[in-house]
């Protein structure tokens, strides 16, 4: 996956946010409620686009918009159909192996979490659709807890070339004229062990 490739994912990801209401005294008690969390295991609330994935071969993101509510030792990621949250998934810290960020944590719009069994993508969103940089950073230190390390760089830490190969046909646009193509198999891998 090329870096452009990414860039441009996270914007189209960004600008298509609708926002979910968790500022006023009233949706933090529905939230509360509803998620079954108590105000002071709260670390941080943000509204996020996310992507789950399994290890193995590489699949395409379609993000889904959530709260993504970061407690002491989990983060929940809900949705919302007014005035109800939902949670969609929770996420335990206990079972974050690492982070990946494609740049410092300062400057990356997104983050990685890999668990032994899968892996999370998180976009956090400020209500204007801008990336909320300071709450990823919450969100990350939260979640890797002692022991476990962040890791900065290009997706090769994650994304394993098979060295296979998929071919089909395509046409050239706008003609009849038929052309090979060629494309590789990519593994999503844990990289936390390495």
């Amino acid at each position: 996956m090329p870096r452009s490739f990414i860039a441009l994912l996270t914007l189209t990801l960004l600008t298509g946010c609708a926002a979910i209401p968790y500022d006023k005294p009233q949706d933090q008690l529905n939230i509360q409620k509803d998620l079954s969390v108590k105000p002071e295991e709260i670390v941080t609330m943000t509204q996020v686009n996310w992507c789950s994935y399994a290890y193995g071969e590489v699949t395409p993101c379609h993000s889904q918009e959530a709260l993504a509510v970061q407690t002491r030792t989990k983060l929940i990621l809900a949705s919302y159909n007014k005035p109800h949250y939902k949670t969609i998934v929770e996420v335990q810290a206990s079972d974050v192996m690492c982070a990946h960020l494609q740049a410092p944590v300062d400057t990356a719009p997104n983050l990685f979490l890999f668990t032994h069994a899968y892996a999370v993508q998180i976009w956090p969103v400020e209500p204007s659709s801008k990336p909320d940089i300071a709450k990823k950073k919450l969100i990350v230190d939260t979640m890797l807890q002692t022991g476990k390390r962040t890791i900065v760089g290009t997706e090769k830490d994650y994304i394993r070339d098979t060295g296979q190969g998929r071919t089909g046909m395509a046409m050239i646009p706008n003609t009849v004229i038929p052309y090979s193509t060629r494309t590789s198999i990519l593994h999503l891998i844990n990289p936390c062990s390495f």
